[in-house]
This record gives C-alpha cells, sequence and structure tokens, in this order.
C-alpha cells in the first residue's frame, strides 16, 4: 500500500527541493534575507510534513481499521477480489489493483474525478440499500458505498460485478408463464344457431389463426370444448400476442364476417407458478365476459387492465341460466329469517323497480322484505308514492340509518342494479351482512362484490328490473299475480333503461314487457311516473342549452342544481343526444361537494369507459361517475382527460 502514495511523496520532495534551491538563491543575492528565508522555508516543510501524515494515517485508519492491537489487521482492500475505490469529495485518492485492472482497463487514474472515469456514477444513489447499477466496460456491477463521514469527508466505493446474475434475472422474468384463455362469446349464441357447414368454416378459420398466432410467438395451444382455447406463451413473447390493443379481437370480426363472432381474452401474468397465472387468466376471462365480451382484460396480482370492449353485448336467447338462478334463489330466501333489498345511491327507476320485483317474490315466500332507500336522494319519488299506495309494499321502503335494526345473524341481502358495494345505498350494510346476493346488468367492475353467494350478473340486458321480471317468471307459483304496482314498478325501470324500448331492447326485453303487461298494469300510470314538474323541465332544458361540443361529446356543466332538481341532469344527458354531431354526452352538477356526472351514448362511444377513468362505471350506452372533494373547473378538466384517453385508446386500434 506505501507504493500507492510514492507518487504523492516524490511530489512533496520535488517541491521541498524547488524552495531550498530558491531559498539559497536569494540568499547569495540578499544575505540579510537569509535568516528569514531558512524560517520560512522550515515552518513550510513542517506544515507539508504533518498535512501529508496525517492524511496517510486517516486513509490507513479506512484500510486497517482504528484497533489498537497493531498485530491483527482488520481490512485490506488491496487483498480484495472486488474492485474498491476511496475518494475525498469529487476526486478519487486510492484504488485497489482490482479496480484498476477490471474499472480502468489497466491505467492509473490517482487524484482524478470521479465524473470522468465513471460519468454515470451517483454517489447519493449508491449509499442506498439497494445500491447503484453500473455498466462498465461491457460488464455489469452494483455499486455500494458509505456514506461519507464527517470528520474525514471520505466515501468507500465497492463494485460488485453481477454480470451472470443480472443476465440470470433477466431470462428468468422473460421465460415467466403467461397463461391465457379464450372464448368465442357469441358460439351459443349466433353461431350455433348457423347450419353445421358455415358454423365449421368459421370455427375452423378461428383455430387456424389462434394457432399461427401462437406458433409464431412459441407457444402452446388447446382447445377444449367447442369454443374455448388455453394458450402458454413465455413472457419475451407476450407482447407480441398482445401488440395493437389485441389485434386478434378485429381479426375475428373479419373471419366473421356477417355474422357477429367475438372473442374474450383472459390473460393471467405476474403470479408465482403456472397455477397461480392460470388462476388469474380464469378471473380475467370472467371480467371479460362480465363486461359483455369483445375485450381483452389483463389480471396481475397489481389489478386488472382492459383491452377493447366497444360492441354491444350479444343477447343471450337461452333462459337456462335464468331458470338456474330462479331455483337458487328460492332456496336462499327461504334458508333465510328476513331479506333486505336494495339499489345503488341515487336510486332511479330501474332501481327501485328492480327492488319492488324481489320484495314481491320474498312475500310470496312469507318472509318479512324491505327495501333501503334514501327518500331525500333519490330520482324515482314518484314510483315510491306511487308504490306505497299497495297494501302489500306501504310498510317495504326503510331509510339507510333504520336498517342496522332489520339485520339478523341469517338475513338475506339482496342487491340490485349494482354490483359493487361502494355504490350502494348503504356500505355499512353491505359489511354487516354475511349473506349476499346480487343482480345486476352493469359492466362488471374491478371492485364488484366478490363473497356474493349468487351473482346474477348479465351485460346484454337492457336492465336489472328485466333480469328480475325472468325471475318472477320462474319463482312465483303458477296461481300467483304480481299486483299493478309491483309489475308497474319493473315495467318503469325497463323503460327508463331502454328510453321507452328506443335502445338495448331485445327480444328478452320485449318478452319480459309483455309479462308484465299482462299483470294488468295500466299504462296511463307508468307514463305518469316519468311526468316532471316544471322547474325540473326548466332546468332540463338550461342544462342542454349549456352544451358545449368536445371532441363529439357534448358536455354540459353547472352548480345550480339543488337536490330537487338532480333528476333533470340524466334526462338532459338523453337529450343531448338529439343534436347533430353529438356522439355522447356528460352532464355534471355540484351539489354538496360532490359532483355527479350522468353520462350517455348512442353506442358509437362506450360512455362506460369513460366514466371508469372517473371511478365510476355503467353500461355502454349509460353510466355515471361521482367525484368529491374538487371544483367544478377540476371536474371538466377530468371529463376532457377522460374523452381524450378513450380517443387515443380508439386511434390506436
Amino acid at each position: 500500500m506505501k507504493n500507492k502514495f510514492v507518487s504523492s511523496d516524490v511530489l512533496i520532495l520535488i517541491l521541498a527541493t524547488i524552495a531550498i534551491g530558491f531559498g539559497a538563491v536569494a540568499a547569495l543575492l540578499n544575505p540579510f534575507a537569509a535568516g528569514i528565508v531558512a524560517v520560512a522555508l522550515a515552518v513550510i516543510i513542517i506544515i507539508i510534513c504533518m498535512n501529508a501524515k496525517t492524511s496517510k494515517k486517516i486513509i490507513k485508519s479506512i484500510f486497517y481499521g482504528t484497533g489498537k492491537d497493531s498485530n491483527l489487521q482488520q481490512l485490506n482492500f488491496e487483498h480484495l477480489k472486488i474492485p474498491v475505490a476511496i475518494a475525498s469529495k469529487d476526486t478519487i485518492v486510492w484504488y485497489n489493483s482490482c479496480f484498476r485492472d477490471n474499472i480502468l482497463s489497466g491505467m492509473d487514474s490517482y487524484f482524478a474525478q470521479v465524473e470522468k472515469v465513471l460519468p454515470d456514477f451517483d454517489i447519493e444513489l449508491s449509499c442506498e440499500q439497494g445500491g447503484q447499477n453500473l455498466l462498465i466496460c461491457n460488464k455489469e456491477y452494483t455499486v455500494y458505498s458509505s456514506t461519507p463521514t464527517n470528520d474525514t469527508k471520505l466515501w468507500v466505493s465497492y463494485f460488485v460485478d453481477d454480470t451472470e446474475y443480472k443476465k440470470d434475472q433477466r431470462e428468468y422474468k422473460l421465460s415467466r408463464p403467461v397463461i391465457i384463455q379464450i372464448a368465442v362469446d357469441t358460439y351459443d349464441d349466433v353461431l350455433k344457431e348457423l347450419k353445421e357447414s358455415i358454423r365449421a368454416q368459421i370455427m375452423a378459420k378461428l383455430d387456424q389463426m389462434i394457432e399461427d398466432l401462437v406458433l409464431l410467438n412459441n407457444g402452446l395451444v388447446n382447445k377444449f370444448g367447442t369454443s374455448r382455447y388455453s394458450v402458454v406463451l413465455e413472457d419475451r413473447n407476450y407482447e407480441n400476442f398482445s401488440k395493437n390493443q389485441f389485434e386478434i379481437l378485429s381479426k375475428a370480426k373479419e373471419i366473421g364476417g356477417e355474422y357477429n363472432v367475438t372473442l374474450s381474452i383472459g390473460v393471467g401474468k405476474g403470479g408465482i407458478d403456472f397455477a397461480e397465472n392460470h388462476l388469474l387468466s380464469r378471473q380475467a376471462l370472467d371480467m371479460a365476459l362480465g363486461r359483455g365480451g369483445d375485450q381483452a382484460v389483463v389480471k396481475t396480482n397489481d389489478g386488472y387492465e382492459f383491452f377493447g370492449g366497444n360492441s354491444r353485448s350479444v343477447e343471450k336467447r337461452s333462459k337456462v341460466r335464468s331458470r338456474i338462478v330462479a331455483n337458487a334463489l328460492k332456496d336462499i330466501v327461504l334458508q333465510s329469517s328476513n331479506v333486505v333489498i336494495m339499489g345503488h345511491k341515487m336510486s332511479d327507476l330501474d332501481s327501485v323497480g328492480s327492488a319492488v320485483g324481489i320484495a314481491a317474490v320474498v312475500k310470496c315466500f312469507e318472509r318479512r322484505a324491505n327495501i333501503i332507500i334514501n327518500e331525500e336522494k333519490t330520482l324515482a319519488k314518484n314510483l315510491i308514492e306511487w308504490v306505497k299506495q299497495d297494501e302489500e309494499m306501504k310498510d317495504v321502503f326503510v331509510p339507510p340509518e333504520k336498517a342496522s335494526n332489520l339485520i339478523e345473524k341469517n338475513t338475506l341481502l339482496i342487491i340490485v342494479d349494482t354490483h359493487t358495494a361502494r355504490m350502494a345505498e348503504s356500505t355499512e350494510i353491505c359489511e354487516q351482512c354475511k349473506k349476499k346476493v346480487v343482480i345486476d346488468h352493469h359492466r362488471k367492475m374491478v371492485d364488484y362484490i366478490s363473497d356474493a353467494v349468487v351473482s346474477y350478473h348479465e351485460p346484454y340486458a337492457s336492465s336489472a328490473s328485466e333480469l328480475v321480471t325472468e325471475l318472477v317468471q320462474y319463482i312465483l307459483p303458477s296461481n300467483t299475480r304480481l299486483s299493478p304496482f309491483q309489475a308497474g314498478a319493473l315495467l318503469s325501470g325497463i323503460m327508463l333503461d331502454t328510453r321507452s324500448f328506443a335502445e338495448k331492447a331485445g327480444v328478452r326485453t320485449f318478452e319480459a314487457a309483455a309479462y308484465l303487461r299482462r299483470q294488468s298494469v295500466d299504462m296511463a300510470d307508468i307514463m305518469r311516473l316519468f311526468a316532471v314538474p316544471k322547474d325540473i323541465y326548466s332546468a332540463k332544458s338550461h342544462l342542454v342549452n349549456m352544451a358545449e361540443n368536445y371532441k363529439g361529446v357534448a358536455i354540459s356543466m353547472s352548480n345550480e342544481m339543488t337536490d330537487d332538481l338532480q333528476l333533470a341532469v340524466p334526462q338532459a344527458a338523453n337529450d343531448l343526444l338529439m343534436l347533430e354531431g353529438v356522439e355522447a354526452s356528460i352532464v355534471a352538477i355540484l351539489a354538496d361537494d360532490i359532483v355527479r356526472i350522468s353520462a350517455r351514448s348512442l353506442g358509437n362511444i362506450n360512455v362506460q369507459v369513460m366514466m371508469e377513468y372517473l371511478g365510476g362505471g355503467g353500461h355502454l350506452t349509460m353510466a355515471g361517475a361521482q367525484l368529491k372533494g374538487i371544483t367544478l373547473e377540476q371536474a371538466k378538466e377530468k371529463i376532457c382527460e377522460s374523452i381524450d384517453n378513450y380517443r387515443s385508446k380508439q386511434e390506436k386500434v
């Protein structure tokens, strides 16, 4: 180690010799100055020697430690087999031979600037627990440094060559399995109805497309059943498989041609093994199907990612699942002491109507039924007051603050027209009840209620009232009829969500409506439920007049709507769709420090995706969201961001 500092010792010796030489010349020229020069030179030499000795002592203490036992050498960096360097502030003052050979390529760089030798080196980053990764001479190092002390201002850096380890780590990550489940989600409702020859041709093309894509990416594909595929890829090839927003979705539609052929894809990745990734892929596929199909969902331990989902759900013609759910619901009701029913916050005709339909079924089996609803904050006041005229239903409505008294050990909670606890009328009741049933038609959201004993979730349906009407037909005895009030409540819910059968009304929607009409429903009574006071009509007109067109979406904002005028919001959103050049509409109002947003579309734009960006959800043509703690101007910025985000994704497809 002593030889490492020969350059500094020689430098001191040369400078001292020069100083003595100049002193001698000065003494010859002026003998009287000889004494002064001699004293000055002596002082300078003493200071230089003392500083040199102190510097060497400090560095020596770093190399060997500060122990008093000189026979025990504590540490010798020179003999370490990893590169080590010591720096003072920004200057390298020492390094071992391993550092010179591996980092400096055999060259010496004493007292050189650190940034010149190691341009990417960051002392603060290297002092952290994980160190700093550096690429030097085509080798990968992790640099660990000691924290500089206040007294010495020196720090030590260790350069650990872990090139092979990092290479193996990257290879490990690239070789991680990705499990992909693919389902032809229109097989049972579209392809199965075609001629065998046509169906065989379409499926053969689908088989070939999927097999070619998988083989191109060095994966394995296995078809099970008539319309399901299981794919295994390595993570290194997944990006190519999923490029362009899963273009396989659009290719499937091209293969189907005039027939509606769509795929649902569930991807599981990031799990610790094949089993966990397979479970993630199953959950992702269920989410894709629950959101209407024709989309890909990627599930990792960090959450969901969605691609596609811009087409309407295909109506299911088979009612087998309705019968199965009806039988299961009947059994659960009979096993319960009482039933509590609730919809979503700011309930509408569909939420209240479907709840009334369920309450009618429960009462048929002589079980106590109550509907939790905040009558002060609802869009269905007309319906609630009308239903209370029914002797069986007049005491069924209970405010959320009194609902806790209804909860017993064996209470059943039935949630309608929503599938998330945060959007339900009372999140506290959701937490208290252990047995839950969910009946909903909105596209599935990531925070759905996962512990429901029965989940009847069908995004193809026009409304929750349509789903409940089908269940009623299979549950009620043949000699039992709904009252005109109960049937009218369900019919009003269907009419609201279909805009009086103008949109999203399929064959099963009209079958449900026909059943309800046979229950002696007076359509004049139903039409009165949609009547609004003049002040609400004026508020709706005001919102329509204030609308601005932003990239094909009409946006209207207001902070002048009181609680009694909030019914104007969804009505204004519907009316804005009638304007020329408008493909979708978003109406937002500020009330009680909450921005309530209602969105509608004609079908070309998926407003559910837009509202999910804002933390809400809904359907392709009807959705909503709530934003807390922000101003109306900030809400408008977020709404425009959601539109921009949606448009940018559409351009990539």
